[in-house]
């Protein structure tokens, strides 16, 4: 019984650990639609003065347009108010209690109506405060305050205030999975402290330039502290949050459907929440999912399935927003495991693949060839750096080499080794034979089909060899650090999946964190690009498409405000805002 709680837990901490990009990102991972495996959700920002083209020098942007039907002017009048939003999810969470739960995808999408963040993203990805009224670092320190807006009300009736941000801050740190996330961004002791009713200092255990892009996902949603107590005495109310967003929960059956209703105690007011409420239901065939919102059953759904693209593209009455920005498939080798721990096996796996049929087959001209963690658009990308790969000709004199000094790991020639990924998933198994028909003339290969909780704890623990994956995709890189640091590489549980220790990549990645300096970041995130392509720890194949298709009734998808009128960024891996959505004629 102990056993069994302890994994489960561990499970739960991936598939958390993947998905929020905090100071780590959570398992995002765990929603693995049919794409590649797990996923990870980051999401960011840049700072406040990282937009200008200016630093850039090339001239491009720092985050680029996502693709997107142009929005018309409409006339307040024209706007239809009512009506209740049909989002279909790839999958469900097993809560949406922010620090508690896993909150991979879906449950970004409906968190994000009940619960508003302490900071967002803008269009162009700077944050900007949206429940906080202002940050500000401490001169001189590592430190960072945060002073809250007066008058936010929870869904309770109960005003937000520095006791409940200090509340939800303690209970995450508590949390044996999400702790992993957020204990390497702070001391020991004396994390975090009250200024006043209002105001929370966060100290730092190194100096930081982007703290609030932090706060912009999970840990930024913060539940009363009351809820808090009750929710750790009682965890059935995880599938029942308090909030303080533009939607308050009615009901909710995990794995079939989860209604929220328009709050009409709002703290911004109601005059722009044009919906009466939403439901969401997890859907977990994405290609089925597109088919019914083309069939007008279903308004909108996210995906990253290249068949349910496929499908949306070609519906009439159906537009769809893409973004392969925010998110990379790849391949992980377990850099500490036999035979991965020789970096002759890893470049011959990596010479072996065929990145070239699986990218064609698989994501069918949906998601382009990936060389590193940053889309070629993105100003952090390292134009130098390129994935090898379709080079079997390479893999033979290594894996001759390296079997005539560890005998013991090959068997007639080849290298013994094991792939594994999540299931079960038809695209899953085609990938993994994909994968296997390239590496096959050097490699001797096991294929391991594990649900995806086991799967996601698998790779925690560091039990496998290579592994199909999706992860990395912040808008702002800075949330990429808990997955490449020396910190979260050590240990029985690891959040640097590969488990390659750099102290030299650690030294740039604390660098790029102290500074906002634009052009010295980006120098520093390419040749931190470089080493992750020299260290043969991961082959990435392709960028992820993230995609939003919905009917010709949905509108105003990318016209999400803030409290002071500030367009939202749009599509951040799949998640949305839908508080100034509104439905009308198709």
């Amino acid at each position: 019984m102990h056993v069994h709680f302890a994994r489960t837990s561990l499970a739960r901490l991936l598939a958390l650990l993947l998905a929020f990009v905090m100071i780590a990102a959570a398992c995002g991972g765990s929603d693995d639609s049919d794409d590649n495996a797990a996923d990870t959700p980051s999401d960011s920002d840049t700072g406040s003065d990282e937009s200008s083209d200016d630093d850039a020098g090339d001239g491009d942007s720092v985050v680029p347009t996502i693709t997107a039907p142009e929005e018309e002017e409409v006339a307040e009048e024209e706007i239809q108010r009512g009506g209740v939003l049909r989002v279909a999810m790839e999958a469900d969470g097993d809560g949406i209690n922010p620090v508690a739960n896993n909150f991979a995808n879906s449950a970004y999408l409906m968190g994000q109506s009940i619960f508003d963040p302490l900071f967002t993203l803008d269009q162009d990805g700077n944050w900007f405060p949206y429940l906080a009224e202002s940050a500000s670092p401490v001169e001189g320190t590592s430190s960072w305050q945060i002073t809250l807006r007066q008058g936010v009300t929870y869904h309770d009736g109960s005003e937000m205030t520095a006791d409940d941000m200090i509340a939800a801050f303690e209970a995450q740190l508590a949390d044996p999975i999400i702790s992993l996330a957020v204990a390497p961004s702070f001391p020991a002791e004396n994390r975090v402290e009250r200024i006043d009713d209002y105001t929370v200092q966060y100290n730092l255990l190194r100096p930081s330039a982007h703290f609030p892009t932090n706060l912009t996902s999970q840990l930024g949603m913060v539940p009363s502290a009351s809820y808090i107590a009750a929710a750790a005495e009682d965890p059935t109310m995880d599938q029942m949050p308090i909030g303080q967003g533009p939607f308050k929960i009615v009901s909710r059956t995990q794995d079939d459907k989860t209604v929220v209703e328009r709050n009409e105690d709002y703290w911004q007011g109601t005059d722009n929440i044009y919906l009466d409420g939403i439901e969401f239901l997890p859907i977990t065939d994405a290609a089925i999912a597109a088919e019914r919102v083309a069939a007008g059953d279903i308004d909108l759904v996210v995906t990253s399935s290249a068949d349910a693209i496929l499908t949306l593209r070609d519906a009439e009455g159906v537009s769809t927003i893409e973004n392969v920005y925010s998110s990379e498939n790849d391949i992980m080798m377990n850099t500490r495991a036999a035979p991965f721990d020789d970096i002759r096996v890893r470049q011959a796996l990596t010479y072996a693949t065929d990145r070239e049929r699986l990218s064609s087959l698989i994501n069918q001209g949906t998601s382009p060839l990936a060389d590193s963690m940053f889309h070629p658009d993105l100003i952090w990308n390292n134009p130098d750096v390129v994935q090898e790969g379709n080079m079997p000709e390479l893999a033979g004199p290594l894996v001759e080499s390296y079997c005539a000094d560890v005998p013991d790991n090959c068997t007639d020639g080849k290298i013994d080794m094991e792939l594994q990924y999540s299931g079960p998933s038809v695209t899953q198994t085609r990938i993994a034979d994909i994968l296997t028909a390239g590496w096959e003339p050097f490699f001797n290969v096991t294929e391991q089909e594990l649900l995806q909780d086991s799967h996601i704890l698998e790779v925690a623990i560091g039990q496998f060899q290579v592994v199909t994956w999706r992860q990395f995709g912040a808008v702002e890189p800075d949330n990429e650090v808990v997955w490449l640091e020396c910190a979260t590489a050590e240990g029985f549980i690891t959040l640097n999946w590969v488990r390659w220790c750099s102290p030299e990549r650690d030294e740039l990645l604390y660098a790029q964190r102290a500074t906002d300096d634009l052009d010295a970041r980006v120098e520093m995130w390419r040749e931190i690009q470089a080493e992750m392509n020299e260290s043969y720890a991961y082959i990435f194949t392709t960028h992820a498409n993230w995609t939003i298709g919905f009917g010709d009734q949905v509108n105003n998808l990318c016209g999400q405000t803030g409290p002071g009128g500030e367009t939202l960024f749009c599509n951040n891996q799949g998640r949305m805002f839908f508080h100034n959505v509104w439905l009308g004629e198709g």
